[in-house]
């Protein structure tokens, strides 16, 4: 019987010190475990909040705040024409010449071809024949056609009430009705169809209305 109990003795000994091994083990690596996460998280953490993290500040803005500035409906940075109209697009001449004859201003003057005292609404750009007539501003073509008197004629509404007039031109144009143009745009040709001005040398009749009135084309285009 004392044989049994010693063999027995010393099988359980060597269970239990199996057992705290084991224990012993386990709760090493998890220590080793644990810190190589946290070490981890903290290269994470350092890394995210040096580099890859934006922090953007906000900030509630009243009404009443100063120092901000507020648009008003009088502020422009446009050029802003005599009448009042405020034009948001760059003019150019439509054509480079010689004026051979310039914007009556509502005064009588004798028409060489007519023979006849009348005014003249618009002004005579001279331009060899074929010379290449632009847009004075970005617009919309309204009207093609062949009149009477002022043959080949292009009516371009450049906005605001403002109207283009481009008479006098060749046969073959470049635009047609209910086309867009832009500044400098070429929409035709100078020619010589123009029978009320057929005694003056080739040029561009040109003229421009603002809200339905004749106005001065050369001062139009330097406002």
């Amino acid at each position: 019987m004392k044989k049994v109990r010693f063999k027995n003795g010393l099988q359980g000994k060597g269970f239990l010190a199996a057992l705290v091994l084991s224990l012993t083990a386990v709760g090493i690596s998890t220590y080793v475990a644990y810190t190589g996460t946290i070490e981890k998280k903290d290269e994470i953490g350092t890394d995210i909040s040096e580099d890859n993290v934006f922090f953007y500040e906000t900030e509630d803005v009243s009404a009443d705040q100063t120092g901000i500035p507020k648009n008003t409906p009088n502020e422009t940075t446009e050029e802003t024409a005599d009448a009042g109209i405020i034009f948001s697009n760059p003019k150019t001449m439509p054509v480079t010449g010689e004026i051979i004859n310039p914007y009556s201003n509502g005064e009588l003057v004798k028409s060489v071809t007519l023979d006849v005292w009348k005014t003249h609404d618009g002004v005579d750009i001279a331009a060899p024949e074929g010379t290449a007539v632009a847009a004075c501003m970005k617009g919309t073509v309204t009207e093609v056609n062949n009149d009477p008197l002022w043959g080949i004629c292009v009516v371009i509404d450049h906005g605001n009430e403002v109207i283009g007039h481009y008479y006098g031109l060749q046969q073959s144009l470049n635009v047609k009705v209910g086309q867009e143009v832009s500044m400098g745009e070429i929409i035709g040709q100078v020619g010589t169809t123009a029978e009320i001005e057929c005694k003056l040398d080739p040029h561009l009749h040109f003229g421009i209305t603002q809200s339905g009135a004749w106005c001065d084309p050369i001062a139009f285009i330097n406002e």
